[in-house]
């Protein structure tokens, strides 16, 4: 009987580690249930998101963007040895050129409130600047010498260089070109994503420009 007594409380003291691990692990699932349960409604924000995110990225395009070509014609008048009754000359040179605005679609953020489906879009930058000095034309102006003096091709290229930058510089600091450029990207996304199912009569799309 005594060796029973002895066998059992044996038993006892080997089970009580697992009862305090079992209730250990017991209150740690219990714990990570509640956890869980009180930020669903966050994950499943974020899995919306991601989900509309990547929506939008699999119908805009996927990288740069040209939203307006931007074709110009510059001016500039060029005198060279003034008041030399011989070789002077002063001519207008007229140059053209195309720039073309636009932004990278990888910058592009996507954001969900409500309903409505917030694009941030980038800012709008020139993306390429052709000019064409193939088709330069040149004009002389009274006040040339007896024997003008040919304009050497440097001078043309070095012109090139000076109108580039000051075209550039325009078209940065033109508020209603770039208006233009963000308009027609809204107007050709906008359509773009309406059509997609899972846009479609679930969200009212808007745009936020930097």
């Amino acid at each position: 009987m005594k060796e029973a007594d002895e066998i059992g409380k044996i038993k006892n003291s080997a089970l009580l580690p697992v009862l305090v691990i079992v209730s250990f692990l017991f209150f740690v699932l219990i714990g990570g249930i509640v956890w869980v349960a009180a930020k669903k409604p966050l994950v499943l924000k974020q899995i919306i998101e991601t989900n509309i995110s990547t929506v939008v990225k699999e119908v805009l395009p996927a990288s740069e963007y040209v939203c307006l070509v931007y074709n110009y014609q510059s001016i500039t008048q060029r005198s060279y040895n003034p008041g030399n009754l011989i070789n002077a000359r002063s001519i207008l040179i007229v140059l053209d050129g195309t720039i073309k605005l636009g932004f990278d679609c990888q910058n592009i953020r996507v954001r969900q409130n409500g309903n409505e489906l917030i694009l941030s879009m980038p800012n709008i930058r020139i993306l390429a600047h052709e000019q064409y000095p193939e088709r330069a034309k040149t004009y002389d102006l009274a006040g040339g010498g007896l024997f003008p003096r040919s304009i050497k091709v440097q001078e043309i290229l070095d012109l090139l260089g000076d109108t580039k930058l000051d075209q550039e510089k325009q078209v940065e600091e033109n508020a209603d070109l770039m208006r233009q450029a963000k308009e027609s990207a809204e107007a050709l996304f906008k359509p773009l994503l309406e059509l997609n199912p899972s846009v479609k009569d679930r969200y009212l799309i808007s745009f936020r420009w930097q």
